[in-house]
Protein backbone atom coordinates (compact mmCIF):
# COMPACT_ATOMS: atom_id res chain seq x y z
CA UNK A 1 0.00 0.00 0.00
CA UNK A 2 1.43 3.35 -1.09
CA UNK A 3 1.11 6.12 1.46
CA UNK A 4 1.42 9.67 0.20
CA UNK A 5 3.07 12.24 2.44
CA UNK A 6 1.85 15.79 2.11
CA UNK A 7 3.30 17.24 5.33
CA UNK A 8 6.85 18.60 5.05
CA UNK A 9 8.11 17.87 8.61
CA UNK A 10 6.95 14.25 8.36
CA UNK A 11 8.90 13.79 5.13
CA UNK A 12 11.93 15.44 6.75
CA UNK A 13 11.89 12.89 9.58
CA UNK A 14 12.20 10.09 7.03
CA UNK A 15 15.45 11.48 5.58
CA UNK A 16 17.74 9.49 7.88
CA UNK A 17 19.78 6.55 6.64
CA UNK A 18 21.92 5.27 3.77
CA UNK A 19 21.28 5.99 0.10
CA UNK A 20 22.92 4.66 -3.06
CA UNK A 21 23.11 6.85 -6.16
CA UNK A 22 24.73 6.52 -9.57
CA UNK A 23 27.48 9.12 -9.87
CA UNK A 24 27.97 10.32 -13.46
CA UNK A 25 31.41 10.84 -14.89
CA UNK A 26 32.94 14.35 -14.92
CA UNK A 27 31.04 15.21 -11.74
CA UNK A 28 32.80 15.86 -8.44
CA UNK A 29 31.43 14.58 -5.15
CA UNK A 30 30.96 18.16 -3.96
CA UNK A 31 28.76 18.98 -6.95
CA UNK A 32 26.89 15.70 -6.46
CA UNK A 33 26.15 16.67 -2.86
CA UNK A 34 24.89 20.11 -3.89
CA UNK A 35 22.56 18.66 -6.54
CA UNK A 36 20.98 16.13 -4.17
CA UNK A 37 20.59 18.67 -1.36
CA UNK A 38 19.05 21.20 -3.77
CA UNK A 39 16.57 18.67 -5.15
CA UNK A 40 15.51 17.57 -1.67
CA UNK A 41 14.96 21.16 -0.52
CA UNK A 42 12.97 21.90 -3.66
CA UNK A 43 10.63 18.95 -3.09
CA UNK A 44 10.33 19.54 0.67
CA UNK A 45 9.36 23.18 0.17
CA UNK A 46 6.58 22.11 -2.19
CA UNK A 47 4.92 20.12 0.60
CA UNK A 48 2.64 21.56 3.25
CA UNK A 49 4.86 23.51 5.70
CA UNK A 50 4.37 23.77 9.42
CA UNK A 51 2.21 26.61 10.67
CA UNK A 52 4.01 29.71 11.98
CA UNK A 53 4.41 29.76 15.75
CA UNK A 54 1.88 32.23 17.27
CA UNK A 55 3.07 35.39 18.97
CA UNK A 56 1.93 35.62 22.59
CA UNK A 57 1.28 39.20 23.70
CA UNK A 58 0.36 40.45 27.17
CA UNK A 59 -1.66 43.65 27.01
CA UNK A 60 -3.12 45.96 29.63
CA UNK A 61 -1.84 47.86 32.62
CA UNK A 62 -0.30 46.45 35.77
CA UNK A 63 -2.83 48.35 37.89
CA UNK A 64 -5.65 46.90 35.87
CA UNK A 65 -6.48 43.51 34.41
CA UNK A 66 -3.88 41.99 32.09
CA UNK A 67 -5.03 40.22 28.93
CA UNK A 68 -3.06 37.49 27.19
CA UNK A 69 -3.63 37.33 23.45
CA UNK A 70 -2.10 35.39 20.57
CA UNK A 71 -1.40 37.06 17.30
CA UNK A 72 0.07 36.03 13.97
CA UNK A 73 3.85 35.95 14.20
CA UNK A 74 5.25 37.60 11.09
CA UNK A 75 8.81 36.89 12.26
CA UNK A 76 8.15 33.16 11.68
CA UNK A 77 6.33 33.59 8.37
CA UNK A 78 7.75 32.04 5.21
CA UNK A 79 7.49 35.38 3.39
CA UNK A 80 9.91 36.82 5.95
CA UNK A 81 12.21 33.86 6.59
CA UNK A 82 12.15 32.39 3.10
CA UNK A 83 11.85 28.66 2.33
CA UNK A 84 11.64 26.41 5.37
CA UNK A 85 14.31 23.99 4.13
CA UNK A 86 17.75 25.13 3.00
CA UNK A 87 20.55 23.03 1.44
CA UNK A 88 22.76 23.74 4.46
CA UNK A 89 20.22 21.95 6.67
CA UNK A 90 20.84 18.63 4.90
CA UNK A 91 23.92 16.70 6.06
CA UNK A 92 25.38 14.29 3.52
CA UNK A 93 28.52 12.17 3.92
CA UNK A 94 30.24 9.79 1.50
CA UNK A 95 31.42 6.29 2.32
CA UNK A 96 34.12 6.80 -0.30
CA UNK A 97 34.97 9.92 -2.29
CA UNK A 98 35.11 8.89 -5.92
CA UNK A 99 37.43 10.62 -8.34
CA UNK A 100 35.83 13.11 -10.71
CA UNK A 101 36.33 10.76 -13.67
CA UNK A 102 34.92 7.71 -11.84
CA UNK A 103 31.25 6.91 -12.36
CA UNK A 104 28.98 4.27 -10.91
CA UNK A 105 27.78 3.19 -7.46
CA UNK A 106 28.18 5.84 -4.76
CA UNK A 107 27.01 5.10 -1.19
CA UNK A 108 26.11 8.07 1.00
CA UNK A 109 24.68 8.80 4.43
CA UNK A 110 22.03 11.44 4.98
CA UNK A 111 21.24 13.33 8.20
CA UNK A 112 20.89 10.82 11.06
CA UNK A 113 22.41 8.05 8.94
CA UNK A 114 25.85 9.68 8.69
CA UNK A 115 27.17 7.51 11.52
CA UNK A 116 26.45 4.46 9.39
CA UNK A 117 28.94 5.66 6.76
CA UNK A 118 31.73 5.30 9.33
CA UNK A 119 30.56 1.76 10.02
CA UNK A 120 30.50 0.85 6.34
CA UNK A 121 33.89 2.48 5.75
CA UNK A 122 35.38 0.57 8.67
CA UNK A 123 34.09 -2.71 7.21
CA UNK A 124 36.48 -2.26 4.25
CA UNK A 125 34.20 -3.91 1.73
CA UNK A 126 35.41 -5.15 -1.64
CA UNK A 127 34.73 -2.84 -4.58
CA UNK A 128 34.42 -3.92 -8.20
CA UNK A 129 35.15 -1.66 -11.18
CA UNK A 130 35.05 -1.97 -14.93
CA UNK A 131 38.06 -0.08 -16.25
CA UNK A 132 38.43 0.60 -19.97
CA UNK A 133 41.71 1.43 -21.68
CA UNK A 134 43.18 2.22 -25.05
CA UNK A 135 46.49 0.79 -26.23
CA UNK A 136 49.09 2.71 -28.17
CA UNK A 137 49.41 6.02 -26.34
CA UNK A 138 50.14 7.49 -22.92
CA UNK A 139 49.18 10.81 -21.31
CA UNK A 140 50.64 12.83 -18.47
CA UNK A 141 47.58 12.16 -16.27
CA UNK A 142 47.15 8.47 -17.31
CA UNK A 143 43.61 9.44 -18.40
CA UNK A 144 42.18 10.10 -21.83
CA UNK A 145 41.74 13.85 -21.19
CA UNK A 146 45.45 14.38 -20.51
CA UNK A 147 48.21 15.55 -22.83
CA UNK A 148 49.62 12.79 -25.04
CA UNK A 149 53.28 12.30 -24.17
CA UNK A 150 54.08 9.02 -25.96
CA UNK A 151 52.78 6.79 -28.73
CA UNK A 152 53.73 3.20 -29.49
CA UNK A 153 52.68 0.14 -31.45
CA UNK A 154 50.19 -2.34 -30.04
CA UNK A 155 50.03 -4.91 -32.86
CA UNK A 156 51.89 -7.49 -30.77
CA UNK A 157 49.42 -7.31 -27.86
CA UNK A 158 47.06 -10.28 -27.78
CA UNK A 159 44.32 -11.35 -25.41
CA UNK A 160 46.57 -14.07 -23.99
CA UNK A 161 49.38 -11.63 -23.22
CA UNK A 162 46.96 -9.26 -21.55
CA UNK A 163 45.55 -12.12 -19.46
CA UNK A 164 49.05 -13.14 -18.35
CA UNK A 165 49.85 -9.55 -17.36
CA UNK A 166 46.69 -9.42 -15.24
CA UNK A 167 47.51 -12.75 -13.58
CA UNK A 168 51.02 -11.53 -12.73
CA UNK A 169 49.64 -8.34 -11.15
CA UNK A 170 47.05 -10.28 -9.15
CA UNK A 171 49.65 -12.79 -7.91
CA UNK A 172 51.95 -9.98 -6.80
CA UNK A 173 49.18 -8.40 -4.74
CA UNK A 174 48.26 -11.73 -3.16
CA UNK A 175 51.86 -12.13 -1.99
CA UNK A 176 51.73 -8.63 -0.54
CA UNK A 177 48.53 -9.29 1.40
CA UNK A 178 50.37 -10.80 4.37
CA UNK A 179 52.74 -7.85 4.64
CA UNK A 180 49.75 -5.48 4.58
CA UNK A 181 48.38 -7.35 7.60
CA UNK A 182 51.71 -7.11 9.39
CA UNK A 183 52.21 -10.89 9.51
CA UNK A 184 55.42 -12.81 9.05
CA UNK A 185 54.99 -15.14 6.03
CA UNK A 186 56.75 -17.94 7.97
CA UNK A 187 54.65 -17.56 11.14
CA UNK A 188 51.75 -19.64 12.40
CA UNK A 189 49.45 -16.63 12.18
CA UNK A 190 50.16 -16.27 8.47
CA UNK A 191 49.45 -19.98 7.90
CA UNK A 192 46.10 -19.73 9.71
CA UNK A 193 45.18 -16.60 7.76
CA UNK A 194 45.93 -18.25 4.41
CA UNK A 195 44.13 -21.49 5.31
CA UNK A 196 41.00 -19.73 6.61
CA UNK A 197 37.85 -19.57 4.52
CA UNK A 198 37.85 -16.00 3.31
CA UNK A 199 39.79 -13.17 1.75
CA UNK A 200 42.64 -11.36 3.44
CA UNK A 201 41.35 -7.93 4.37
CA UNK A 202 44.08 -5.39 5.19
CA UNK A 203 43.73 -2.29 7.33
CA UNK A 204 42.19 0.94 6.14
CA UNK A 205 45.52 2.74 5.75
CA UNK A 206 47.20 -0.01 3.75
CA UNK A 207 48.09 0.39 0.06
CA UNK A 208 45.55 -0.74 -2.54
CA UNK A 209 45.11 -4.49 -2.80
CA UNK A 210 43.79 -6.30 -5.88
CA UNK A 211 41.66 -9.42 -5.38
CA UNK A 212 40.61 -10.17 -8.95
CA UNK A 213 41.51 -9.09 -12.48
CA UNK A 214 39.70 -10.39 -15.54
CA UNK A 215 39.14 -9.37 -19.15
CA UNK A 216 35.62 -8.34 -20.12
CA UNK A 217 36.32 -7.08 -23.62
CA UNK A 218 39.34 -7.09 -25.92
CA UNK A 219 39.05 -5.28 -29.23
CA UNK A 220 42.44 -3.67 -29.95
CA UNK A 221 43.24 -0.95 -29.31
CA UNK A 222 40.33 -0.86 -26.85
CA UNK A 223 39.93 -3.26 -23.93
CA UNK A 224 37.96 -3.49 -20.67
CA UNK A 225 38.98 -5.27 -17.48
CA UNK A 226 37.08 -5.98 -14.28
CA UNK A 227 38.98 -5.07 -11.12
CA UNK A 228 38.01 -6.22 -7.62
CA UNK A 229 40.04 -4.33 -5.04
CA UNK A 230 40.14 -2.52 -1.72
CA UNK A 231 41.62 0.78 -0.50
CA UNK A 232 41.85 1.99 -4.09
CA UNK A 233 41.22 5.43 -5.58
CA UNK A 234 40.61 6.80 -9.04
CA UNK A 235 44.20 7.83 -9.76
CA UNK A 236 45.44 4.35 -8.80
CA UNK A 237 43.06 2.69 -11.26
CA UNK A 238 44.24 5.05 -14.01
CA UNK A 239 47.85 4.20 -13.24
CA UNK A 240 46.98 0.48 -13.23
CA UNK A 241 46.03 0.70 -16.90
CA UNK A 242 49.22 2.67 -17.60
CA UNK A 243 51.34 -0.01 -15.89
CA UNK A 244 49.58 -2.75 -17.86
CA UNK A 245 50.60 -1.01 -21.06
CA UNK A 246 54.23 -0.90 -19.95
CA UNK A 247 54.13 -4.59 -18.96
CA UNK A 248 52.89 -5.40 -22.46
CA UNK A 249 55.83 -3.39 -23.91
CA UNK A 250 53.48 -0.76 -25.22
CA UNK A 251 51.44 2.11 -23.79
CA UNK A 252 47.89 2.31 -22.50
CA UNK A 253 45.65 5.09 -21.26
CA UNK A 254 42.48 4.81 -19.18
CA UNK A 255 39.32 5.89 -21.00
CA UNK A 256 36.59 5.04 -18.48
CA UNK A 257 36.30 3.92 -14.86
CA UNK A 258 32.97 2.67 -13.55
CA UNK A 259 32.15 1.26 -10.12
CA UNK A 260 29.61 -1.53 -10.53
CA UNK A 261 29.61 -2.90 -6.98
CA UNK A 262 30.41 -1.60 -3.51
CA UNK A 263 30.03 -4.50 -1.10
CA UNK A 264 26.34 -5.52 -1.23
CA UNK A 265 25.32 -2.43 -3.22
CA UNK A 266 25.14 -2.89 -6.99
CA UNK A 267 23.89 -0.93 -9.97
CA UNK A 268 20.36 -2.19 -9.28
CA UNK A 269 20.31 -0.16 -6.03
CA UNK A 270 21.78 3.05 -7.48
CA UNK A 271 19.47 5.95 -8.30
CA UNK A 272 20.02 7.65 -11.64
CA UNK A 273 20.19 11.44 -11.76
CA UNK A 274 16.60 11.75 -12.91
CA UNK A 275 15.56 9.87 -9.74
CA UNK A 276 17.37 12.17 -7.29
CA UNK A 277 14.05 13.35 -5.88
CA UNK A 278 12.44 13.22 -2.45
CA UNK A 279 10.13 10.31 -3.29
CA UNK A 280 12.80 8.05 -4.76
CA UNK A 281 15.39 8.89 -2.12
CA UNK A 282 13.01 8.04 0.75
CA UNK A 283 12.22 4.72 -0.93
CA UNK A 284 15.93 4.09 -1.47
CA UNK A 285 16.66 4.75 2.22
CA UNK A 286 14.30 1.95 3.18
CA UNK A 287 16.19 -0.49 0.95
CA UNK A 288 19.81 0.54 1.56
CA UNK A 289 19.72 1.24 5.29
CA UNK A 290 18.77 -2.34 6.11
CA UNK A 291 21.70 -3.57 3.99
CA UNK A 292 24.19 -1.47 5.97
CA UNK A 293 23.49 -3.41 9.19
CA UNK A 294 25.11 -6.56 7.75
CA UNK A 295 28.28 -5.03 6.33
CA UNK A 296 30.70 -5.74 9.20
CA UNK A 297 32.79 -8.88 8.43
CA UNK A 298 32.84 -11.70 10.96
CA UNK A 299 36.63 -11.60 11.37
CA UNK A 300 38.91 -8.57 11.76
CA UNK A 301 41.21 -9.80 9.01
CA UNK A 302 39.03 -12.02 6.84
CA UNK A 303 35.86 -11.54 4.88
CA UNK A 304 34.05 -14.22 2.92
CA UNK A 305 33.51 -13.80 -0.77
CA UNK A 306 29.74 -13.82 -0.36
CA UNK A 307 29.81 -11.06 2.27
CA UNK A 308 32.30 -9.06 0.24
CA UNK A 309 30.26 -8.92 -2.93
CA UNK A 310 26.75 -9.50 -1.62
CA UNK A 311 24.22 -10.35 -4.30
CA UNK A 312 26.17 -10.89 -7.50
CA UNK A 313 23.15 -10.31 -9.71
CA UNK A 314 23.15 -6.95 -11.41
CA UNK A 315 20.08 -5.42 -12.93
CA UNK A 316 20.81 -5.35 -16.65
CA UNK A 317 18.12 -2.81 -17.37
CA UNK A 318 19.50 -0.33 -14.84
CA UNK A 319 23.01 -0.93 -16.16
CA UNK A 320 22.03 -0.24 -19.76
CA UNK A 321 20.01 2.81 -18.75
CA UNK A 322 22.95 4.17 -16.75
CA UNK A 323 25.26 3.77 -19.74
CA UNK A 324 22.84 5.78 -21.86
Amino acid sequence: MVKLIQYGPKAWNLLNGIICVYKPSDMSCKFLRNVIAGNLCRDLNQLQPRSPAPLVAIEGSVSRELVVQTRENYADHTLVLGPRYQPKDIRLSFVQYHHKNVSGVCVMGINGGNWRTEKVRGSRLIRTYTVSGELGRATDTHYIDGKVVEKSSYRHVTRGRLQRALMMAQAAHQRSALSFLGLNPHSQEAYEALSADGLLRPGENSPPLLYGLSILEFNPPHFTVEVSCINEHGVYLHKLIHDLGLTLKSNAVCTQTRCIRYGPWTLSHALLRKHWTLEHIINNIGVCTSMASNTVPKSPSLVSLENAFGDSSICEESSEEALE
